[in-house]
């Protein structure tokens, strides 16, 4: 578990006291949600905020769209990527094992047209991890293309100021240090690297303009974490796109509906075992936490096929801990009035 660092002047930041309280809300989900990555740039679909915080589709979208009007941050809805536009300003990486396991982490992410920005703001702001960056290009071809893209890029800006003909006039990205804290660096992960086509246009990055209503449904959303978890622990798994359209992710997605709607194999509707999307959020973090599970767990078939015993374990395993938790408590109380004794009678 990540501990997340923001500071205590958030709430009386001016910019944040302009916002409505549901958007201050949000924006300090994503500066601590369990997604974030403490660079600031990570996978975010709008559906993760939702079922995490409870509220309706549009009620996300008008923050969201909110948060990018006040360069907080920048948003690809296609591919589900967000960016704390200054999180490196205000949490620079430092040492070298922190650059690598950024990499690392760059490498895991879905194609963005945002990497060329995020790229740019370590360019800004931390020139020890985007000189790093620069040198890995050399090896690595989704970083090349981004710096070529970069360069490009650079050839037409004055002062601060964009000149792209496409996209306008726009100035450097308002600073609010109350709004870019960063959390401790998480650690690395290893997996192929996922190239990156600069190429697309940036226009699927919400800057002033409104949104779409066509995310994936919530358990399209699950068959999407589902998959990429055992892609992390299983790189040579025969997985399903992760698109709606694939014949295999639709079968993925069928059986996700189902164990939400029925619950296990064999459970009829009126018997009411189905879970709860969160319910089977966990239960699939668990199944690529357990290291038994995670090489038996390779497809939502085989979720829905295991899911009592899968239950029971990440039930019992919770219980253990609490037991030890309680124990070590216990003794050390112990501890204490032995030396209490010990005190009293000197």
């Amino acid at each position: 578990m990540a501990y997340n660092k923001i500071q205590d002047n958030f709430w009386i930041d001016e910019k944040v006291r302009s916002w409505d309280f549901k958007t201050r809300m949000i924006a300090l989900y994503l500066l601590s949600n369990q997604h974030r990555y403490s660079e600031g740039f990570y996978r975010l679909p709008l559906s993760y905020i939702a079922e995490d915080m409870r509220l309706e589709q549009k009620e996300i979208l008008k923050a969201v769209q909110k948060l990018t009007e006040a360069s907080f941050i920048k948003y690809d809805r296609e591919n589900s990527m967000i960016m704390i536009i200054n999180a490196l300003k205000y949490q620079p990486l430092q040492n070298i094992n922190h650059c690598k396991a950024a990499l690392n982490k760059l490498a895991q992410l879905p194609t963005s047209p945002l990497l060329a920005n995020f790229i740019r703001q370590a360019e800004k702001h931390n020139s020890k991890f985007y000189n790093f960056l620069k040198k890995k290009s050399k090896e690595l071809k989704f970083l090349q293309e981004v710096f070529a893209e970069n360069k490009g890029h650079d050839s037409k800006r004055k002062n601060g100021i964009s000149t792209d003909e496409n996209k306008g006039l726009q100035t450097e990205e308002n600073d609010s240090p109350a709004l870019t804290q960063a959390l401790t660096p998480a650690p690395a992960q290893t997996q192929a690297q996922t190239q990156t086509n600069v190429s697309q246009k940036e226009d699927i990055i919400f800057t002033n303009r409104e949104f779409k209503t066509d995310d994936l449904k919530p358990e399209e959303e699950l068959c999407c974490y589902l998959i990429e978890l055992i892609e992390k622990n299983n790189p040579r798994a025969s997985l399903p796109e992760k698109d709606p359209s694939d014949p295999l992710f639709k079968k993925w997605a069928k059986e996700i509906e189902r164990l939400k709607r029925l619950g296990p194999v064999g459970a009829k509707a009126k018997e009411k075992k189905g879970y709860s999307l969160q319910e089977i959020r966990d239960i699939i973090s668990f199944s690529q936490q357990d290291q038994f599970w995670q090489s038996n767990i390779l497809s939502a078939k085989k979720l829905r096929k295991q899911v009592i015993k899968l239950e029971n374990k990440m039930k019992s395993s919770k219980s253990n801990a609490s037991s030890q938790n309680t124990d070590m408590l216990q003794e050390l109380y112990l501890a204490a009035k032995e030396e209490e004794k010990e005190n009293g009678k000197k």
